[in-house]
């Protein structure tokens, strides 16, 4: 699945979008802050993510704790 997010505050641009989008047989779907806000975050943790796994010993001592 492929995607595109578009962003606008104009209701009637988007109510265009969404006209087109049935027009041509594909799905669209509303997003509010929130779920914007969440799919930025997920995005960030994905591209910072650089290891499957971490003992919890090796996070305990960077945290500083026994």
């Amino acid at each position: 699945m492929t995607g595109i997010i578009i962003t606008s505050e104009n209701k009637s641009d988007l109510k265009l979008f969404f006209e087109m989008a049935k027009r041509i047989g594909v799905s669209a779907t509303t997003l509010n802050d929130e779920d914007l806000l969440d799919i930025g975050l997920l995005n960030a943790m994905q591209k910072g993510k650089k290891t499957d796994f971490v003992p919890r010993e090796k996070i305990m001592k960077t945290l500083g704790k026994k």
